[in-house]
């Protein structure tokens, strides 16, 4: 029975270990997650994310402007890029994409990994539609907290993940700011 209850653990454990086709996440390179990317978090002002990144981060008349949208490139120390999205003056999402492979999650998921490898590192996904391509394409969602905190992967019609957002309802967008 002990032994039973062990592999049941165990099995349950290795449902948010990294995906087996990745390998080990480089823990060298901070995780993207829901609340940001290394010292870059979500919510953050965006004067602060200057201070942060130490970029210019030049986004006209967004602090001044309630409501206002824009991303902007976040060259990191490797020379790859995040996009990070204002609205007002803050940090309300952080995407990876085809600029960024070897930006990670924590359960070591990113661009160029499969639908199968998002899906076994993630309990309670949701499975949507993309928003430009034909099935099979789709978007594979993990809220933290529903629809105000989470992970969208978008996965071609390969099944290949080409872009993660993180962070609030924005990670829904389909264009930018849209």
């Amino acid at each position: 029975m002990r032994a039973l209850a062990l592999a049941l653990i165990l099995g349950l454990a290795a449902c948010q270990q990294d995906p087996p086709a990745q390998g080990a996440r480089d823990d060298s390179v901070p995780p993207l997650t829901v609340e940001g990317y290394g010292d870059m978090r979500i919510g953050m002002p965006i004067a602060e994310a200057r201070q942060v990144s130490g970029q210019a981060l030049n986004v006209p008349g967004i602090e001044d402007t309630p409501g206002a949208c824009n991303e902007q490139e976040y060259i990191l120390p490797n020379g790859e890029k995040l996009y990070l999205m204002f609205e007002g003056d803050v940090i309300t999402r952080i995407t990876a994409g085809s600029e960024s492979p070897s930006t990670r999650t924590a359960q070591n998921v990113g661009v160029g990994s499969t639908d199968a490898e998002v899906r076994t590192a993630y309990q309670n996904v949701i499975e949507e539609g993309a928003h430009y391509n034909p099935p099979p394409a789709h978007n594979l969602i993990i809220w933290t907290v529903p629809d105000q905190s989470g992970l969208l992967f978008e996965v071609n019609e390969q099944g290949i993940v080409t872009s993660v957002h993180a962070g609030g309802p924005s990670i829904r967008y389909m264009e930018g700011c849209a």
